[in-house]
C-alpha cells in the first residue's frame, strides 16, 4: 500500500548527461546532492575526481535547514550519505528546500567545492554539481494514509445466546508511511455507528437475525483524512482475516459471530375443552412456557395458534419444561413436565414436539377488559384507542362490552366492529361464543374538539366494562378506567403505565399495564423491530402477561428480568411514505411484588431497535405506592412560584426536606435537574413557551407538578 512521491525539479541537465560530462574531467572534484529516500531526507557527498579528498566540510546556508558536519576522507569514487535530523518543512507546499555546500582539500594542497543549487555568480571552475546543475534543489513528498478494521462479537446481554441486540465492536486503525502528522476526518461505514476521537475510531454494529442465521457479519468501511502535506486522502479499511469464512459478498471485513448457533425448544399448547385429551382441543394463546435448568431460566409465550419456541445455548444442559405458571390449582397438564437434554453441537438442534394439553377440573366464568390509548389526544386531531376483552375462564361466554367517554370533549368516529348501541357519551357492543382464553379487540377512533373547548392539560376519562359480572370469579378486572391528559404534541417512541404515577393500597395486588409505542421515522422500511427491557426489581416477572401487539411478535423472558419482544419480518414502512402504517406498539401487564410498600417506586423504559440501528430509548415511567392522604400531604409541601413563569421559577417548601427536582417536557424528555433549595431561582429562560412537568423526589415520595412557560 505504501507509496512515496518524490519529485526533483530539474532546470538544466539530466542525471546521465551530467554524470558523463563530469566523469570525462580528470581533476579533483566533489559533488553534493539532496535526496529523499524511504521517508528520510539525506545529503549525499561523493568524490567525483581523480584524487583522494580530505578534511571535507559539509554545511547548509539555507534558512529552512541548518547543519554542518565533517568527513575525514573520501576515496576516489566513494559516496557518503548524511542523514538530516530535526529538519523543518514548509507544510503549505510540503516541500523541503535546501542549499548544501561541500568543501574539501586535495592531495596537492588545493580546494574543491560544490553546491546543491545553481552556483549563480560563482565563477570558480571547481564548482561542479553532483548530478546536474539545478536552479533549486528540493523534494516534494506525500504521506500516504491507509487503515485496517477488526471486529469482536459481544454478547451484550450476557445470556449465552446470540440474539438480536448483541453487537460487533469494531476498531479502526490508521497508518501512514512516515507518521509525520495526519488528521482523520471521516469514516464511512454503513453497517456500524462510528465514533472518532482524534485519530482513533471505534464502531458498533447491532446484529440482525439474518446475520445470526448465517453466522457471520460482513462489512466494508472507508476512511478519509488529511496527510502531513494537507492533501485529502480516501482509502479502504482492510478487514481482519477470517480463516475459512465464506465471503459471497466480497466484503473487506468478516467477523464470525459464533461457531455454535443456539438450539431451539418448540411445541404446542392446547386446552382440553372436550375432555378428549386435546384431540380436538383449543389452541391456548399467550400461555407461559418455562424452560429451566439449575442455573438458567427462560420463558416464552404461545402465539395465537398455541405454538411456542425458545432459544437456548448450544451447550450441554438438562431443561425442565412446564406450562402451568399463574394458572389456578384446578388446572392440570398432560404431561405435567417435559425434559430436554441439549448437547453441544456444531449445528443448531430443534427439540420440537414438546407439546402440552391443559385441562380444568371445574367450570370457571372469568372475563376481563382493558382499554388503552394508541396515540396521544391533541386538540383538533384524531385519537385512537383499543379495547381488549378476554375470556380467562373455562366456559364459552356471551355478553356485552361498553365504553363511556366525555361527549363534551370527544366525538365518536368509528370502530370495528361498529357498536350495537351509540349515544353522545357511551358505546356498546354485543359479543357471543367467546372461547376459553380467547382475546378479542375493538379499535375505536374519536375526534378531539378544538380549543377553547379542549385545551392542553385537560383530562379525558374513559370507563370500559365487560359483562356479565354477576357470575364472574374476579369481577374487579371487568372494569377499566383511564384518565388521559391532552397534550400539544407527542413522541412516537414512548412508554406509558396506564394506572398512572400513583396507586393506593387497594390497588397493590392488581396488575400494572404498560404500553410501548414505536414509529419508523427513518428513510427506509424497517425489516424487523426489537424491543428490550430490564424489568424493575419491584415487578414480579413471574406474573408477566402479554396482552396484544400491533404486529406478530415473539416474546421471551430470560434470566428473570430480561424481556424481549421480536417483531420479525415486520417490514414497517417509514413515516414519510406511510404516516399511519409506520407506527407499532406492544401492551403487557405485570404485578408488583408482595413486599411492595409505601414509598416504593416501580419504573419501566424500553430500548427500541429498528434493524441494526442503535436503540431508541423511551422515557421512563414510574408508579409509586402511596396512600392518597400521604400523597396529598407530600404535594402540599411544595409549591411552584410563579406559575406561569417566563424566565425564573422557584420551588417553595413548607417543611424543609431533602429533595431533588427534574424539569421534563410533555414527551418525558429530561431537560434539567438539581437539588431543591427553598425559593432558589431556577433559570427556565432557555425553554420554549409551553407546558412542562416538574418532578420532585424525596427519600420516600415522588410527585409531579405542572409548569407553564410563557
Amino acid at each position: 500500500m505504501k507509496k512515496i512521491l518524490l519529485f526533483f525539479f530539474i532546470a538544466l541537465f539530466s542525471f546521465a548527461n551530467a554524470k558523463d560530462n563530469i566523469s570525462s574531467i580528470n581533476e579533483p572534484r566533489i559533488g553534493v546532492l539532496l535526496v529523499y529516500e524511504a521517508g528520510l531526507a539525506k545529503i549525499k557527498v561523493k568524490n567525483l575526481g581523480d584524487e583522494v579528498l580530505t578534511n571535507i566540510y559539509v554545511y547548509s546556508n539555507s534558512p529552512e535547514v541548518y547543519f554542518e558536519t565533517n568527513i575525514e576522507t573520501l576515496q576516489i569514487g566513494e559516496e557518503t550519505p548524511i542523514l538530516l535530523v530535526g529538519i523543518s518543512f514548509d507544510y503549505l507546499d510540503c516541500v523541503l528546500f535546501l542549499e548544501a555546500i561541500a568543501e574539501a582539500e586535495t592531495e596537492t594542497g588545493g580546494y574543491v567545492y560544490d553546491m546543491s543549487a545553481d552556483p549563480g555568480s560563482y565563477s570558480n571552475p571547481n564548482y561542479a554539481d553532483f548530478y546536474e546543475l539545478n536552479e533549486y534543489t528540493y523534494a516534494y513528498f506525500d504521506d500516504y494514509m491507509y487503515g485496517s478494521q477488526s471486529g469482536v462479537y459481544q454478547d451484550l446481554n450476557n445470556n449465552s445466546i446470540v440474539d438480536v441486540g448483541d453487537v460487533i465492536n469494531y476498531t479502526y486503525t490508521i497508518y501512514t508511511d512516515f507518521n509525520m502528522g495526519y488528521e482523520l476526518s471521516e469514516i464511512i461505514d454503513n453497517n456500524a455507528t462510528v465514533t472518532i476521537s482524534g485519530n482513533t475510531a471505534t464502531g458498533i454494529h447491532y446484529i440482525t437475525q439474518e446475520e445470526i442465521d448465517f453466522g457471520y457479519v460482513y462489512n466494508t468501511a472507508y476512511g478519509e483524512g488529511f496527510d502531513s502535506c494537507g492533501q485529502s486522502q480516501f482509502f479502504y479499511f482492510d478487514g481482519q482475516n477470517c480463516s475459512g469464512c465464506p465471503n459471497p459478498n466480497n466484503e473487506f471485513s468478516i467477523v464470525s459471530i459464533t461457531p455454535l448457533p443456539p438450539h431451539i425448544i418448540s411445541g404446542n399448547v392446547k386446552f382440553n375443552l372436550n375432555n378428549d385429551n386435546c384431540a380436538n382441543g383449543l389452541n391456548f394463546p399467550r400461555r407461559t412456557v418455562k424452560a429451566i435448568t439449575s442455573s438458567l431460566n427462560y420463558r416464552t409465550f404461545t402465539n395465537t395458534n398455541g405454538d411456542y419456541s425458545i432459544n437456548i445455548p448450544n451447550i450441554n444442559e438438562s431443561y425442565t419444561i412446564t406450562t402451568l405458571e399463574n394458572l389456578p390449582a384446578n388446572f392440570t397438564s398432560n404431561p405435567s413436565t417435559r425434559s430436554v437434554n441439549s448437547i453441544t453441537n456444531a449445528a443448531s438442534v430443534n427439540y420440537n414436539n414438546q407439546n402440552f394439553c391443559i385441562s380444568s377440573t371445574t367450570s370457571i366464568n372469568d372475563l376481563s377488559i382493558l382499554f388503552t390509548n394508541i396515540n396521544d389526544a391533541i386538540p383538533g386531531f384524531t385519537a385512537n384507542y383499543m379495547i381488549f376483552y378476554q375470556n380467562n375462564g373455562t366456559t364459552v361466554m356471551n355478553g356485552t362490552v361498553s365504553l363511556s367517554f366525555d361527549g363534551t370533549k370527544l366525538t365518536f368516529n368509528n370502530s370495528a366492529p361498529s357498536p350495537d348501541n351509540v349515544n353522545t357519551s357511551s358505546l356498546e357492543w354485543n359479543f357471543s361464543n367467546l372461547l376459553p382464553f380467547e382475546i378479542r379487540s375493538i379499535p375505536v377512533t374519536f375526534s378531539v374538539f378544538t380549543p377553547p373547548t379542549v385545551v392542553m392539560n385537560d383530562i379525558l376519562t374513559f370507563t370500559a366494562i365487560v359483562n356479565p359480572i354477576a357470575s364472574d370469579v374476579t369481577p374487579i378486572n371487568n372494569t377499566k378506567v383511564i384518565n388521559q391528559i391532552v397534550v400539544s404534541s407527542f413522541d412516537p417512541n414512548d412508554k406509558t403505565v396506564l394506572e398512572g404515577a400513583y396507586i393506593e393500597e387497594s390497588q397493590a395486588n392488581e396488575y400494572l399495564t404498560y404500553l410501548t409505542r414505536f414509529q419508523n421515522s427513518g428513510t427506509a422500511n424497517a425489516t424487523f423491530v426489537i424491543i428490550k427491557e430490564i424489568l424493575d426489581a419491584n415487578l414480579d416477572w413471574t406474573t408477566f402477561t402479554p396482552i396484544a401487539e400491533s404486529h406478530n411478535a415473539n416474546i421471551e423472558i430470560r434470566n428473570g428480568n430480561e424481556l424481549t419482544y421480536t417483531f420479525p419480518d415486520i417490514n414497517l414502512p417509514y413515516e414519510e411514505i406511510e404516516p399511519e402504517l409506520s407506527n407499532g406498539w406492544m401492551l403487557y401487564k405485570i404485578k408488583l411484588k408482595n413486599n411492595f410498600s409505601i414509598g416504593d417506586i416501580a419504573s419501566s423504559s424500553s430500548d427500541i431497535y429498528f434493524d441494526f440501528n442503535p436503540p431508541i430509548i423511551t422515557n421512563t415511567v414510574t408508579t409509586q405506592f402511596a396512600p392518597l392522604s400521604i400523597t396529598e400531604n407530600f404535594r402540599n409541601n411544595f409549591k411552584i412560584i410563579p406559575n406561569p413563569a417566563s424566565s425564573i421559577v422557584t420551588i417553595s417548601m413548607e417543611n424543609l426536606v431533602n429533595s431533588t427536582y427534574e424539569i421534563v417536557s410533555i414527551n418525558g424528555k429530561k431537560l434539567t435537574e438539581g437539588t431543591v433549595e427553598n425559593f432558589k431561582p431556577i433559570d427556565i429562560s432557555y425553554l420554549n413557551n409551553g407546558f412542562y412537568f416538574i418532578i420532585i423526589t424525596t427519600e420516600n415520595s415522588k410527585s409531579t407538578y405542572k409548569l407553564i412557560k410563557n
